[in-house]
């Protein structure tokens, strides 16, 4: 259930991105032990994008789940890939989605 709810999530995520320019380069890639959930062109800079989803505000906002430990193992992937795909302009960006008996909310956090 939780990682259908996840995949529901990004799949929201991807699509709210691509309707702003960006350019999904892939979904879910694991790289150095950790999982990037999106990677993504805008501009010049590759994005490293933390989706996270929720069904409630129960256990809190979606974007409270990113800690510094969290933000520091997808610094570590985003090198990874920098690595293996080029030294070029990045950011880490965080979206946190909202789903229920509603329309799905969507907030972009940019830079973190």
């Amino acid at each position: 259930m939780r990682r259908r709810i996840g995949q529901q999530g990004e799949a929201i995520a991807a699509r709210y991105l691509k309707k702003l320019g960006y350019r999904v380069l892939v979904l879910n890639v694991r790289l150095a032990s950790c999982e990037i959930d999106i990677v993504a062109q805008h501009g010049r800079e590759v994005v490293f994008v933390e989706v996270k989803t929720r069904t409630s505000a129960v256990a809190g906002y979606p974007e409270d789940s990113i800690t510094p430990q969290k933000l520091a193992h997808i610094e570590r992937a985003a090198h990874t890939w920098l690595l293996e795909h080029g030294e070029q302009p990045w950011r880490v960006d965080a979206i946190s989605v909202e789903i229920g008996d509603f329309e799905p909310k969507v907030t972009h956090f940019l830079g973190l």
